[in-house]
């Protein structure tokens, strides 16, 4: 048998064993999924969510922004330890993500969101109890990157990117 006889099938095993075709769909089926609650799933869209990752990633924005439950979305979504210090549970009311587009590549992550709520334009306080800065109607774009041995978040990186009301478009 030829070294390269060897590698190939040295390759392939794991893909036999698993019963994937592909080398993603043996590291799909080899990635833990995170237990997203029932009526988080049943709340939300989560049609965009085809993979254990991209389920995390929504469930993690949905209960920090739409349902206003940072610490909650930290203890459940992120790797122990990994997550940024800062600021407490945000304001009673807050704009909610309307999600549009979510990427997956390799352990990373990435989602296109829109700040949606009344008020095209007016400065809100995040959940992060900073007020300012993000407007509602802004896009914003997450790029988060998962702990292959957990299926947690390990980092994220956030841009907000103004837009104006004449810009303003949920289609």
């Amino acid at each position: 048998m030829t070294a390269a006889r060897r590698l190939t099938i040295t390759a392939l095993a794991p893909l036999a064993l698993l019963g994937c075709a592909t080398m993603g769909e043996a590291q799909e089926a080899a990635a833990p999924a995170v237990e997203v609650p029932a009526d988080l799933l049943a709340r939300y869209d989560f049609s965009l969510a085809d993979t254990p990752n991209k389920r995390t990633a929504l469930a993690y924005l949905y209960t920090a922004w739409n349902d206003r439950r940072l610490a909650e979305a930290r203890a459940t979504y992120w790797v122990p330890g990994s997550f940024p210090p800062g600021g407490g549970s945000g304001p009673p009311v807050s704009p909610r993500y309307t999600i549009h587009r979510v990427i997956e590549e390799g352990d990373q992550v990435v989602v296109l969101a829109f700040v949606e709520g009344i008020g095209v334009g007016q400065p809100f306080t995040t959940v992060f109890g900073t007020p300012g800065g993000t407007r509602i109607g802004d896009a914003v774009v997450e790029i988060m990157r998962f702990d292959p041995a957990t299926g947690l978040i390990a980092e994220k990186v956030d841009v907000i990117e103004p837009l104006s009301e004449a810009t303003y478009d949920f289609r």
